[in-house]
């Protein structure tokens, strides 16, 4: 019994492993074709997260406009990471047509994806995602340090990612706003 699952899991490795190599070799083979933007495009519907993961990193190396209705249709992934590296990758091609869809995001489950929303935004000019990475910092729970990442990178500010940097970040947001800064 032991040996047909480990046999069965290797399978599947070499299954994922050979399909991420064929996206990545299809991104670098030819970047610009549209027969490779779809092949790669097709690798966003496999079971696998890592997978799909890949094969948005692939389409955010190709970083043409023609990748966007891609991205924004992986933005409706069931999984968290992939909307995460999908917003962010969205934020990096300044997606501007992506906006709507970036700003549903502010409202997702998970804060991560909330965070690579705000970010997403924030790299097209956009800091509407502001006051949202500002009530995760100041709300308490687990997610207060990956907010305090995205906080530093929408404020440049020098805050340590450690429990005595989101005291810094919630004093110097409390020095800036006192109005919104009540802690929950």
């Amino acid at each position: 019994m032991y040996r047909e699952s480990q046999s069965y899991d290797n399978r599947r490795s070499y299954r994922r492993q050979t399909s991420t190599a064929a996206a990545a070799a299809i991104a670098l083979a030819e970047p610009s074709g549209r027969s490779t933007l779809l092949r790669i495009a097709h690798l966003l519907f496999s079971k696998d997260p890592r997978i799909r993961l890949d094969a948005i990193n692939n389409l955010k190396q190709i970083g043409t406009r023609d990748v966007i209705p891609y991205l924004c249709q992986a933005l409706n992934d069931r999984d968290p990471q992939i909307r995460t590296e999908t917003a962010l990758a969205l934020g990096k091609l300044r997606a501007l047509t992506a906006k709507e869809k970036l700003y549903d995001l502010l409202n997702d489950r998970n804060h991560q994806v909330r965070c690579a929303a705000a970010r997403a935004l924030f790299d097209m000019g956009d800091k509407f995602g502001l006051p949202y990475v500002i009530k995760l910092v100041c709300t308490k729970g687990d997610h207060q340090l990956d907010a305090l990442r995205t906080l530093r990178h929408l404020t440049n500010q020098k805050f340590p990612i450690t429990p005595r940097g989101l005291k810094e970040a919630l004093r110097w947001l409390k020095l800036r706003d006192p109005n919104k800064m009540r802690r929950k």
